[in-house]
């Protein structure tokens, strides 16, 4: 079994500032509209967004993820180096019916965690709801723009150092978007359809809360269809959520079980099912072979 040697640089900044371009400064929306909907958040609803923040930095530690590393094995004769750095950018791209704030939340904090130095939230074919624009103030989100799909694919094109990173929140008006990141070659996460949601219990969690945190639509689908064949999230009481996770042997194993479970007091929280910080990571990796020449 050959030795292996691995060595690992000082951190350092891969990724070149990004810039927007210039004309998207006509597009911001403006810091009254920022002040009118987090004035007009409900108390509660502003509370359930810092619990959720506080959340993802429990438990996803922020770390700016830059690093560089050597892996040598003389005995065997190979090398491999490796480059893993933040995107320069991220795009959160949704519709003016969008109002799920804790979905839109959980597109933004793996961005925010690993360090994406330019985050922009884009509101296409109208003006983004109070909610976003709440969460947005709360996450510390303070460019978020309102422009036509055209706008968004010139956007996406324009920006460089490329590429970055574009997450679309919809249900197909912005296939368009889709297919132009296709061509731009840029990493692209959807959320095209509303979760499925059940809840057993309804009484033990704040629904108006819920209902700032999912939409109005999709917690009413989940208060009138009880039993969902496979839903995206479970919410129950404590113990439930627990033996939730913990049902993965024999009968109580299933497929259809939901991926996520969350207890009262979580209500502000959402997990994207494959979009994490590795989503927002560059990857470079070179291999070779030890020749015994530099």
């Amino acid at each position: 079994m050959g030795i292996q040697k691995e060595s690992r640089q000082p951190q350092f900044d891969c990724t070149a500032q990004a810039e927007w371009p210039e004309w998207t400064s006509a597009r911001l929306v403006s810091d009254e509209h920022f002040a009118n909907a987090y004035e007009s958040l409900d108390p509660l609803c502003r509370a359930a967004v810092k619990t959720a923040i506080a959340m993802y930095f429990r438990y996803d530690e922020p770390v700016r993820e830059i690093l560089h590393e050597e892996r040598n094995d003389p005995l065997s004769g190979f090398w491999r180096a490796r480059s893993v750095f933040c995107a320069p950018w991220a795009v959160i791209a949704f519709t003016p019916e969008y109002t799920a704030s804790a979905r839109l939340l959980a597109a933004l904090m793996p961005a925010i965690l690993c360090g994406v130095p330019q985050i922009a939230c884009v509101c296409v074919e109208g003006k983004p709801s109070s909610q976003v624009l709440a969460t947005c103030e709360l996450a510390g989100i303070n460019t978020v723009f309102s422009m036509p799909l055209a706008e968004l694919c010139a956007l996406l094109e324009e920006t460089q150092p490329g590429p970055g990173r574009l997450v679309l929140l919809h249900k197909g008006e912005l296939d368009m978007v889709r297919r132009q990141a296709r061509t731009l070659n840029l990493p692209c996460f959807e959320e095209r359809r509303d979760p499925v949601l059940t809840i057993p219990k309804p009484d033990k969690f704040n629904l108006d809360v819920l209902r700032f945190a999912q939409g109005e639509q999709t917690v009413f689908r989940a208060l009138t269809n009880q039993e969902p064949v496979s839903p995206d999230a479970l919410y129950a009481a404590p113990d439930a959520v627990r033996n939730h996770c913990l049902a993965s042997a024999g009968n109580l194993f299933s497929l259809t079980m939901a991926p996520l479970a969350l207890a009262p007091g979580c209500e502000g929280f959402w997990l994207h099912h494959g979009l994490g910080r590795s989503f927002f990571l560059t990857h470079r990796v070179g291999f070779g072979l030890d020749t015994g020449q530099e």
